[in-house]
Protein backbone atom coordinates (compact mmCIF):
# COMPACT_ATOMS: atom_id res chain seq x y z
CA UNK A 1 0.00 0.00 0.00
CA UNK A 2 0.88 3.57 -0.94
CA UNK A 3 -0.32 6.73 0.84
CA UNK A 4 0.32 9.58 -1.65
CA UNK A 5 -1.51 13.08 -2.62
CA UNK A 6 -4.47 13.11 -4.68
CA UNK A 7 -4.25 13.10 -8.93
CA UNK A 8 -7.32 14.22 -11.09
CA UNK A 9 -7.36 10.91 -12.07
CA UNK A 10 -8.50 9.85 -8.66
CA UNK A 11 -11.53 12.01 -8.29
CA UNK A 12 -14.02 9.61 -10.03
CA UNK A 13 -13.08 7.10 -7.32
CA UNK A 14 -12.98 9.57 -4.34
CA UNK A 15 -16.64 10.67 -5.46
CA UNK A 16 -17.95 7.28 -5.26
CA UNK A 17 -15.98 6.24 -1.78
CA UNK A 18 -17.83 9.36 0.22
CA UNK A 19 -21.13 8.53 -1.47
CA UNK A 20 -20.96 5.17 -1.11
CA UNK A 21 -19.89 5.68 2.57
CA UNK A 22 -22.21 8.22 3.61
CA UNK A 23 -25.15 6.21 1.97
CA UNK A 24 -23.94 3.13 3.94
CA UNK A 25 -23.97 5.26 7.27
CA UNK A 26 -27.72 6.51 6.53
CA UNK A 27 -26.04 9.75 6.01
CA UNK A 28 -26.96 10.65 2.23
CA UNK A 29 -28.88 13.74 3.93
CA UNK A 30 -28.57 17.41 3.69
CA UNK A 31 -25.78 18.56 6.06
CA UNK A 32 -23.33 16.23 5.69
CA UNK A 33 -20.04 16.07 2.45
CA UNK A 34 -22.56 13.76 0.33
CA UNK A 35 -24.58 16.96 -0.89
CA UNK A 36 -20.66 19.09 -1.37
CA UNK A 37 -20.13 20.21 -4.61
CA UNK A 38 -16.70 19.60 -4.07
CA UNK A 39 -16.41 15.72 -4.03
CA UNK A 40 -17.32 15.48 -7.77
CA UNK A 41 -13.90 16.66 -8.39
CA UNK A 42 -11.80 17.04 -5.13
CA UNK A 43 -8.11 17.39 -6.63
CA UNK A 44 -9.23 20.62 -8.21
CA UNK A 45 -10.32 21.44 -4.69
CA UNK A 46 -7.26 20.21 -2.99
CA UNK A 47 -4.46 20.72 -5.58
CA UNK A 48 -1.53 23.64 -5.85
CA UNK A 49 -3.38 25.52 -2.79
CA UNK A 50 -0.72 25.04 0.25
CA UNK A 51 -2.72 25.35 2.94
CA UNK A 52 -4.99 22.49 1.90
CA UNK A 53 -3.60 18.81 1.12
CA UNK A 54 -5.65 14.95 0.35
CA UNK A 55 -3.87 11.85 0.77
CA UNK A 56 -5.05 8.77 -1.11
CA UNK A 57 -3.99 4.87 0.23
CA UNK A 58 -3.36 2.98 -3.27
CA UNK A 59 -3.09 -0.28 -3.67
CA UNK A 60 0.09 -1.83 -6.12
CA UNK A 61 -2.26 -0.88 -9.32
CA UNK A 62 -2.79 2.46 -8.15
CA UNK A 63 -6.22 1.90 -7.45
CA UNK A 64 -7.67 4.32 -4.90
CA UNK A 65 -8.59 2.39 -1.82
CA UNK A 66 -9.12 5.28 0.42
CA UNK A 67 -8.20 8.83 1.33
CA UNK A 68 -7.92 11.48 3.85
CA UNK A 69 -7.46 15.46 4.08
CA UNK A 70 -7.15 18.78 5.24
CA UNK A 71 -8.15 22.56 4.61
CA UNK A 72 -8.33 25.68 6.12
CA UNK A 73 -11.05 25.70 8.68
CA UNK A 74 -13.22 29.67 8.10
CA UNK A 75 -10.46 30.95 7.04
CA UNK A 76 -8.11 30.52 9.85
CA UNK A 77 -4.44 30.57 9.78
CA UNK A 78 -4.25 28.62 12.73
CA UNK A 79 -7.04 25.73 12.49
CA UNK A 80 -7.19 23.15 9.38
CA UNK A 81 -10.10 20.71 9.25
CA UNK A 82 -9.54 16.82 9.02
CA UNK A 83 -11.82 16.19 5.54
CA UNK A 84 -12.96 13.43 4.12
CA UNK A 85 -11.44 10.17 5.61
CA UNK A 86 -13.30 6.90 4.15
CA UNK A 87 -11.91 3.79 3.54
CA UNK A 88 -13.42 1.21 0.50
CA UNK A 89 -14.68 -1.68 2.25
CA UNK A 90 -11.94 -4.37 1.37
CA UNK A 91 -9.20 -1.59 3.07
CA UNK A 92 -11.20 -1.22 6.66
CA UNK A 93 -10.02 -3.27 9.90
CA UNK A 94 -6.47 -3.18 8.43
CA UNK A 95 -5.04 -0.13 10.54
CA UNK A 96 -5.35 2.33 7.55
CA UNK A 97 -6.92 5.10 9.08
CA UNK A 98 -4.34 5.71 11.56
CA UNK A 99 -1.56 6.14 8.48
CA UNK A 100 -4.20 8.37 6.37
CA UNK A 101 -4.65 10.71 10.00
CA UNK A 102 -1.07 10.32 10.69
CA UNK A 103 0.07 11.87 7.03
CA UNK A 104 -2.82 14.28 7.27
CA UNK A 105 -1.19 15.41 11.38
CA UNK A 106 1.88 15.66 9.83
CA UNK A 107 1.17 17.75 6.49
CA UNK A 108 -0.96 19.87 8.01
CA UNK A 109 1.64 20.74 10.94
CA UNK A 110 4.36 21.35 8.03
CA UNK A 111 1.67 24.12 6.95
CA UNK A 112 1.88 25.48 9.87
CA UNK A 113 -1.59 25.12 11.42
CA UNK A 114 -1.72 24.53 15.45
CA UNK A 115 -4.78 22.76 15.80
CA UNK A 116 -6.94 20.09 13.49
CA UNK A 117 -10.87 20.37 13.67
CA UNK A 118 -13.27 17.74 12.76
CA UNK A 119 -16.91 17.14 12.66
CA UNK A 120 -18.31 13.54 12.76
CA UNK A 121 -21.79 11.77 13.66
CA UNK A 122 -22.82 9.04 15.82
CA UNK A 123 -23.54 6.58 13.24
CA UNK A 124 -19.90 6.62 12.35
CA UNK A 125 -18.69 4.85 16.17
CA UNK A 126 -15.86 3.49 14.67
CA UNK A 127 -14.60 7.26 13.34
CA UNK A 128 -15.65 8.27 16.94
CA UNK A 129 -13.40 5.78 18.36
CA UNK A 130 -10.49 6.07 16.20
CA UNK A 131 -10.16 10.33 17.07
CA UNK A 132 -10.42 9.50 20.37
CA UNK A 133 -7.42 6.89 20.29
CA UNK A 134 -5.36 9.59 18.26
CA UNK A 135 -6.07 12.52 21.41
CA UNK A 136 -9.17 14.10 19.72
CA UNK A 137 -10.74 15.44 22.36
CA UNK A 138 -14.78 15.98 21.92
CA UNK A 139 -16.09 19.55 22.51
CA UNK A 140 -19.47 20.46 23.10
CA UNK A 141 -20.35 22.21 19.86
CA UNK A 142 -19.14 22.76 16.32
CA UNK A 143 -16.76 25.60 15.64
CA UNK A 144 -18.05 28.95 14.37
CA UNK A 145 -18.88 28.47 10.75
CA UNK A 146 -19.59 24.98 10.11
CA UNK A 147 -21.23 23.85 6.56
CA UNK A 148 -22.25 20.44 7.58
CA UNK A 149 -24.75 20.64 9.91
CA UNK A 150 -25.91 17.45 10.36
CA UNK A 151 -22.61 16.20 12.19
CA UNK A 152 -22.97 15.72 16.28
CA UNK A 153 -19.97 14.94 17.15
CA UNK A 154 -16.64 17.67 17.06
CA UNK A 155 -13.14 17.04 17.97
CA UNK A 156 -10.29 19.22 18.07
CA UNK A 157 -6.19 18.12 18.77
CA UNK A 158 -3.40 20.68 19.08
CA UNK A 159 -0.23 19.77 16.66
Amino acid sequence: MLIREIQQKDDAALFQLVRQSLAAAQLNIPGTAYFDESIKAMSQFYLNHPQRKYFVLVNKADEVLGGAGFAEYNHSQDVAEVQKLYLFDEAKGKGYSYLLMERVEQEAKKAGYKQLYLETHHNLPVAIILYKKLGYTLIPAALPGTVHTTMDHFFIKNL
